[in-house]
C-alpha cells in the first residue's frame, strides 16, 4: 500500500508533510463572494455563526484561482456541517451537488434552492434516478457557460470513516465530459479539500480544511491520449489523481487501530501550531516509520497516554511545562463565570434542547448538524419570547434589557467557552502535579517523543 502520508509524485509543495509555511491562511468564509448575490453572502454567514460557535476552524491550503471553471471535492464525515467547509475554501459562490431528498426537507430544502443546489436521484430515495440526464446537462452548462464552481462529495453519502472511502466515478465523468465539451476545452479544474475534525462531536475542538493544489483536467486528458486511451481511461486516470489527492490531505489509516494510535500521537508529539489535518498526518507518518525494537509496546502507550490526555484536553506540551499558578487557574473564572450566567439564560434552553433532539435520532455523521440546526431554530424562538418576558416585567427597560442579554451571549459565547476550556485544562495540569503523576508521564512522553526524534517541546503560536 502507498504510504498516503508522503507528497504526491507530482511534488505536491502543500501536501501535509511539506514545511508548515506551505499552508498559508486561506479561509474564504469572512469575505464576501465576488459573484454572489446578498442571499448567498448571507447563508455564508450563517452557517459560519453555526458551525464556528461549535469548532475552532482553521483553513489553509492552495491559493483558489478566481477565474476557471472548478469541480471542488471533499471527503465527507460530518453531514451538512462539511457544507460550510466547501463554503470556507473559496470566496466564489458554489453549487453544491446534494441527494434529492435534502432538497425536499423544510428549510434546508429552502436554503439549498437559495444557492442553486443541484440535485442528485438515487434509486435507494425511491426516485427516477433518469432524472440524473439533466442534473448532468445543467452541471455541462454551468462549468463551460458560468465559470461556476460545482462542489461535490465524491465518496456519496455522510459516514463515519478512518479514512478516504471508495470514490464514486461520476466526478470523473462529470470533469470529462465538461472538458470536452468545447474544442480547446474549457480550463476545468479539480480542487480536493481535506477536512479533519479533532473530535467531531465535541464542542470547541479544532477543525482544518485543507485546500490542495488543483489537478488540470486537460492535463489528464493529454496523458490518456498519450497512452492511447479514450474517455473512459481518462475517467480512470483523473478518478486515481482524485483518491491520491484527497488521501493526502487528511489521515487516511489502514485500520482502526492506527487511526487512534496516530490521533494520540499527534496529541503527545510537539504543538506546531500547525492545522489538524497536517499534525495529524504527520503522526502517521512517523507512526509507521516507528519499526524498531519495542515498537508494538510504544504504540499501545502511545494510544493509552494520548487517550487520557484528550480527555482532560490537555498536550503533550502541557504536561512537560510547569503547572500553572493558583491564579491563572481559578483568577479568570472571575470573569469567565458571569458571562456563562449569562450564555446559560440566552442560550442554554435552545441549546440543551437541540442536543436532546439531536441524540434522539441517533445518527452519529448527522449529531452536529442537528445541534447546529436546531440550536438556530431554537434562538429564534427563545430569543424572543425572553424579550416579551422582560416586557411583561418590567415593560421596555425589560425588553432592551433582554435583547442586551441575547447580544452579549451571541457576541462572547465562544471566546468564554474557550477561556472556561483553557482554566480547566490549567486545573487538570495542577490535579496532576497534586497527584505526582506528572512526573511519570513527563517521562513517557519524553521517550516516545526521543522515539519519533521531536524536540522536547516546541509549542509555536
Amino acid at each position: 500500500m502507498p504510504d498516503a502520508t508522503a507528497p504526491t509524485a507530482r511534488g505536491d509543495a502543500h501536501a501535509p508533510g511539506a514545511a508548515l509555511d506551505a499552508w498559508p491562511d486561506r479561509d474564504a468564509s469572512g469575505g464576501d463572494p465576488a459573484l454572489s448575490t446578498a442571499l448567498y453572502r448571507g447563508i455564508v454567514r450563517w452557517t459560519s455563526w453555526l458551525v464556528r460557535g461549535y469548532y475552532r476552524v482553521d483553513v489553509r491550503g492552495a491559493e483558489f484561482a478566481a477565474g476557471p471553471p472548478t469541480l471542488l471535492v471533499q471527503n465527507h464525515t460530518n453531514g451538512l456541517v462539511d457544507a460550510h467547509m466547501l463554503m470556507a475554501s473559496t470566496a466564489r459562490p458554489i453549487r453544491v451537488l446534494v441527494k434529492y431528498k435534502l432538497m425536499t426537507t423544510p428549510l434546508i430544502g429552502s436554503v439549498l434552492r437559495a444557492t442553486e443546489a443541484v440535485p442528485m436521484y438515487r434509486k435507494k430515495d425511491g426516485v427516477d434516478t433518469r432524472q440524473n440526464t439533466k442534473s448532468f446537462e445543467a452541471i455541462d452548462r454551468a462549468l463551460s457557460e458560468d465559470r461556476s464552481v460545482i462542489a461535490l462529495f465524491p465518496e456519496g453519502e455522510s459516514l463515519d470513516a478512518i479514512g478516504l472511502r471508495d470514490l464514486r466515478t461520476g466526478v470523473g465523468r462529470m470533469a470529462i465530459s465538461a472538458e470536452s465539451s468545447k474544442e480547446g476545452g474549457i480550463g476545468l479544474r479539480v480542487v480536493a479539500t481535506g477536512v479533519t475534525y479533532e473530535r467531531r462531536d465535541r464542542l470547541r475542538t479544532r477543525a482544518s480544511v485543507l485546500i490542495g493544489e488543483p489537478i488540470e483536467v486537460a492535463d489528464v486528458l493529454r496523458r490518456a491520449r498519450a497512452e492511447g486511451e479514450g474517455q473512459r481511461g481518462a475517467v480512470t486516470m483523473l478518478m486515481a489523481d482524485i483518491a491520491e489527492r484527497m488521501r493526502s490531505l487528511i489521515l487516511h489509516a489502514e485500520d482502526e487501530e492506527e487511526y487512534e494510535a496516530a490521533v494520540a500521537l499527534e496529541r503527545l508529539l510537539p504543538d506546531t501550531g500547525a492545522p489538524a489535518g497536517v499534525a495529524r498526518v504527520a503522526a502517521l507518518r512517523s507512526l509507521r516509520k516507528d519499526t524498531g525494537e519495542g515498537a508494538g509496546r510504544r504504540r499501545e502507550l502511545v494510544t493509552q497516554l494520548g487517550g487520557r490526555l484528550e480527555a482532560a484536553r490537555l498536550r503533550g506540551d502541557d504536561v512537560l511545562a510547569a503547572p500553572p499558578s493558583a491564579a491563572a487557574a481559578w483568577g479568570p473564572l472571575l470573569w469567565i463565570l458571569p458571562l456563562l450566567a449569562v450564555s446559560a439564560v440566552a442560550l442554554g434552553p435552545p441549546f440543551l434542547l437541540a442536543r436532546q433532539i439531536a441524540w434522539l435520532r441517533r445518527t452519529p455523521d448527522k449529531l452536529v448538524s442537528l445541534r447546529c440546526m436546531f440550536s438556530f431554530a431554537g434562538v429564534l424562538l427563545w430569543a424572543p419570547a425572553l424579550v416579551v418576558i422582560g416586557a411583561l416585567v418590567q415593560g421596555w427597560t425589560g425588553a432592551a434589557s433582554a435583547a442586551a442579554l441575547v447580544g452579549l451571549a451571541l457576541g462572547t459565547y465562544a471566546d468564554t467557552l474557550d477561556a472556561w476550556l483553557r482554566t480547566r485544562g490549567a486545573r487538570a495540569r495542577r490535579g496532576l502535579a497534586r497527584s505526582g503523576e506528572d512526573a511519570a508521564l513527563g517521562e513517557a512522553i519524553r521517550a516516545i517523543r526521543a522515539a519519533h526524534g521531536a524536540l522536547p517541546a516546541a509549542r509555536r503560536s
